[in-house]
């Protein structure tokens, strides 16, 4: 009974806290980052690290198996940053989302400094950053109040894709805008999206944070942007894959199928740090601006 209760009372105080996390389910404070790298660099020659920020749900037990199918489907290491996610099903913790964007920031601070530091270790290793769903609020947040232009490597990450956002579409270009530590930026969204149609109508249950509130930068984009009169950002490639995802949420995991392979091939590229095939062949039939359109060939 008392190791059942000291279990039960170590799992929700990981959930309480930020930390970072890999596929083991070994968990490193947020600082950090030479334990984390050890680990993942240990007895391997890792050409590809993903950093990934998880979105709502109960972490850290849920994302421990989504980096592990991200590592196995993609042939790429992974450290996830952890942030308490988790309050009920019908509200979003957005509180905790915001309150995690310092601890944010002092991880890729000091995994700026390590890469700085180890020239050597990381001579040909790709980095790339996933942030998906309600991680964009911490990230967001992030950006906005913790980092200042200079601050990290201009080329830290090899591809940034803020993935299914549960964010709000408008005025995203003014943190957008402000990123200037990846090669390139990717917003992918799909007017589908079930999670955030259900995440948008969660806001009906609070007015707590009406600032995050109204249609997301991952759902429903082209309307949005039309109907607030909002700029994009010039700094991002947007990836409309409406078409290509049906009612999905977390685009990135998707069956070795057919039907699948444009998608496939989209995250494939970018978690190895190369920039996704955007023509028609790979099913991009429309482009506008820096908005590409994909549907299956």
């Amino acid at each position: 009974m008392f190791l059942t209760l000291t279990l039960l009372l170590l799992s929700l105080s990981s959930m309480a806290e930020t930390g970072l996390y890999i596929s083991s389910g070994k968990r490193f404070d947020v600082t950090d980052v030479e334990g984390a790298m050890k680990e993942v660099l240990d007895g391997s020659r890792a050409r590809y690290i993903n950093i990934f920020i998880h979105g709502r749900g109960k972490h850290p037990e849920k994302g421990l198996g989504v980096i592990s199918e991200i590592e196995e489907s993609f042939g790429v290491k992974t450290i996830m940053f952890h942030w308490p996610s988790w309050k009920s099903a019908v509200e979003r913790p957005v509180g905790n989302a915001i309150s995690s964007a310092e601890d944010l920031s002092k991880f890729l601070s000091e995994l700026n400094a390590y890469v700085r530091r180890h020239p050597l270790k990381m001579f040909g290793v790709k980095l790339n950053l996933l942030v998906h769903s309600m991680g964009n609020i911490v990230f967001k947040e992030m950006v906005e109040n913790y980092y200042h232009p200079g601050d990290f490597k201009a080329n830290l990450f090899s591809n940034l894709l803020i993935n299914a956002a549960d964010v709000p579409a408008r005025d995203h270009a003014g943190w957008v805008d402000r990123i200037d530590f990846s090669k390139e930026n990717y917003i992918t969204y799909n007017d589908n999206d079930i999670v955030l149609f259900g995440s948008e109508l969660l806001d009906k249950f609070s007015n707590d944070y009406e600032d995050y509130e109204g249609t997301r930068l991952g759902r429903n984009l082209d309307k949005a942007v039309k109907k607030n009169k909002s700029d994009r950002s010039s700094n991002a490639k947007y990836l409309n894959i409406s078409k290509l995802a049906s009612r999905g949420h977390r685009h990135y995991l998707v069956e070795d199928k057919k039907k699948f392979a444009e998608l496939k091939s989209i995250f494939t590229r970018m978690f190895k740090g190369r920039s996704p095939y955007l023509n028609k062949r790979d099913g991009v039939y429309k482009v506008k601006d820096n908005i590409y359109y994909f549907r299956h060939n």
